[in-house]
């Protein structure tokens, strides 16, 4: 007998079933997100923590909360948790940087895009693993 019979999940899931779960995972991403980076700006406004550390803080918190969406999203599937996770982690990224190309005039789009993207779907994709395996 196969694991997915034991835990009651279609193998083959419809899209209309994993879209919405999509959904959500990406939403809950950037709401996690949203909620991190304003205390982030509170910590850096009310503190003495030096404002160069702003980047790392933003790549920090972007990876937690890549996880966070692709970890929620492949617990709720059950089941290819590395694809689902990794598609949580690209769609995430991509928003948020079609979003900072819209605001900011000077980003260049080369091997620093490629390498984020790159790293949204593979923290993504482990984000994604641990959802399934927890």
């Amino acid at each position: 007998m196969n694991r997915y019979a034991n835990a009651g999940i279609n193998q083959h899931s419809p899209l209309r079933r994993v879209l919405p779960v999509l959904l959500k995972g990406i939403g809950g991403g950037l709401l996690l997100s949203l909620v991190l980076l304003f205390a982030a700006a509170l910590v850096l406004y009310y503190t003495s923590v030096p404002e160069k550390t702003a980047p790392y803080l933003v790549f920090v918190i972007s990876l937690a909360a890549v996880v966070a969406g692709a970890r929620y999203c492949g617990r709720q599937i059950g089941y290819r948790g590395w694809l689902y996770g990794g598609l949580v982690g690209l769609i995430y990224v991509l928003i948020v940087l079609g979003a900072g190309l819209l605001l900011v005039d000077s980003i260049r789009i080369g091997w620093h895009f490629l390498t984020k993207i790159s790293l949204g779907f593979v923290f993504g994709a482990v984000g994604g693993m641990w959802g399934v395996n927890s």
